[in-house]
């Protein structure tokens, strides 16, 4: 039996692309290996998912002390602003 030329060929280019594939599922399920050990990263995503939740908790505590302020200054700041001017102009 004699093999041509594109028979050779064509089982050498099926050599590389299993060689290809053998490469890239060894590079995939080393990655994902690395991301689901102690320390990697799905544990590191966890931990800035809680801290990212607890910096959101505290904006919220901040901004509403701040409105709660601001709301007082603002309720008040008219009669403060004319007592200053009376102040001021000495009556």
């Amino acid at each position: 039996m004699e093999t041509c030329g594109y028979h050779t060929q064509y089982v050498s280019d099926i050599a590389v692309v299993k060689n290809d594939i053998k490469y890239i599922k060894d590079k995939v399920c080393s990655h994902i290996h690395e991301g689901e050990k102690e320390g990697g990263f799905r544990d590191r995503l966890i931990i800035l998912e809680q801290q990212i939740s607890a910096l959101k908790k505290a904006m919220w505590l901040r901004v509403g002390v701040a409105g709660i302020i601001g709301g007082l200054i603002g309720n008040d700041s008219a009669d403060a602003f004319a007592l200053f001017l009376k102040w001021i102009m000495g009556r």
